[in-house]
């Protein structure tokens, strides 16, 4: 089951409820039914370490002489 950001069109409270796809949603604050599900931003780590000259060449990456190719 995901978890989504809703906002309170009534009192205009922001909450995230984890929720399936036939569950009626209610403002935890007010207990108001009209909300409103907003967009999340998700992140990502990949688990590899950024340089700070910004990769390329430099960091000896692949086409900068650290993989082997040239």
């Amino acid at each position: 089951m995901p978890i989504y950001e809703y906002a309170c069109l009534s009192c205009g409270a922001h909450f995230e409820k984890l929720v399936n796809a036939r569950s009626q949603v209610a403002c935890p604050s007010c207990e108001s039914g009209r909300v409103s599900r907003q967009l999340s931003v998700v992140g990502v780590r990949t688990g590899g370490q950024m340089s700070a000259g910004g990769g390329g060449a430099q960091a000896g990456g692949c086409c900068g002489g650290g993989c082997g190719c040239h």
